[in-house]
């Protein structure tokens, strides 16, 4: 008689914390590869899987195959497995996960993606076992999809930013040339009233230009977007002690952390005087990029030899891409975040 033992309370905490730090990381990745190569450590750590493949179909099509080590590889349909879990991917979601004694396949169906994993192993095991390997494993294919599927959703977002931006730069050039055989100097007016001659960013006028536009195209795609508030701690004394000319070096540093800490496809702007604000096209709690932008500052700081300490204090909020609030409202709630946090630092 075979006698079913219950996994250890230690073991389970120490299972669930690897699942926590893994969708942590997950949340922060953006590369498939990445996303990737943390469900096949996972999966190794966590079920010792001796090989694995995964399947995926859908808006993304993924045939990955997994070492012992849980190193992923791109995989072909000549793979042993391949056959097996086409027909899993074929029949639906309600067929059984045990193929034999050391052979398990995992589906996870959703309303875009569907996705097969099959795993192996060299020996034997006992069914809490294989109960435990399915949970554990089930799990880090539900984690691994959403992320593939999120990472292929913002893709074709920032793809066709891409082309509608390219669009509109091809024509504001044609518009610029026209203009610029009527009068110079008036086109080169036109484009200093939207850039901030310090740092080279956007100004307001600039930001809410650019901005408004990809707003309304994450409401419409029902996208993940961030605003975030930002003001240099010290300029004022910066100014004071050092001169301008070291306060305007300031503002440079702290808008190039900010420019490192953000996207390529992201909106930032000075607003004026030690404000910037940026428009974030990214699904990811803003707590995220608020860290970011604190690990590039200490990065800063240890790095760059400056009489002064680069300092920012900011503020963010996630936009509700279903609601009818406008951009402005976002700007400054993410202005009001940033006054509640300089204030906590001051006390």
């Amino acid at each position: 008689m075979t006698h079913m033992t219950e996994p250890s309370p230690d073991l389970e905490a120490r299972q669930l914390r690897a699942l926590l730090t893994m969708s942590r990381e997950l949340m922060q990745v953006d590369k498939p590869g990445a996303a990737l190569a943390l469900a096949g450590r996972a999966m190794a750590e966590l079920a010792h899987i001796d090989s694995a493949l995964l399947l995926v179909r859908g808006e993304i099509n993924e045939c990955i195959d997994f070492d012992r080590g849980g190193r992923p590889d791109k995989a072909t349909s000549g793979h042993d497995w391949y056959r097996m879990a086409l027909a899993r991917l074929d029949r639906g979601p309600e067929q059984a996960a045990m193929v034999d004694r050391r052979t398990m396949l995992v589906g996870v169906p959703s309303r875009h993606t569907m996705a097969v994993l099959a795993a192996g192993w060299t020996g034997d095991a006992a069914p809490d076992t294989w109960n435990e390997r399915h949970s554990l494993l089930g799990t880090i294919l539900e984690l691994s999809i959403a992320t593939l599927g999120r990472i292929s959703a913002r893709t074709s977002l920032e793809a066709l930013v891409s082309v509608q931006y390219e669009q509109m730069a091809g024509s504001a050039l044609a518009h610029a040339n026209e203009l610029a055989r009527r009068d110079e100097s008036d086109v080169a007016t036109r484009a200093l009233a939207l850039t901030d001659v310090l740092t080279g960013l956007n100004n307001r006028r600039g930001f809410f230009a650019q901005a408004e536009h990809m707003f309304k195209l994450a409401r419409r795609k029902q996208t993940g977007c961030a605003v975030i508030y930002a003001d240099i701690d010290g300029l004022k004394l910066v100014n004071d002690r050092l001169g301008h000319a070291t306060g305007d070096r300031l503002i440079q540093d702290a808008a190039s952390v900010l420019r490192e800490s953000l996207r390529d496809s992201d909106v930032l702007a000075r607003f004026g005087g030690d404000e910037f604000v940026a428009f974030a096209l990214d699904d990811a709690h803003p707590r995220v990029i608020l860290a970011r932008l604190q690990d590039n500052l200490r990065a800063f700081n240890l790095m760059q030899e400056r009489t002064y300490l680069l300092g920012v204090s900011a503020g963010a909020v996630q936009c509700d891409p279903g609601s009818g609030t406008a951009l402005l409202d976002y700007v400054q709630s993410a202005d009001r975040e940033m006054y509640l946090h300089k204030r906590s630092c001051l006390h």
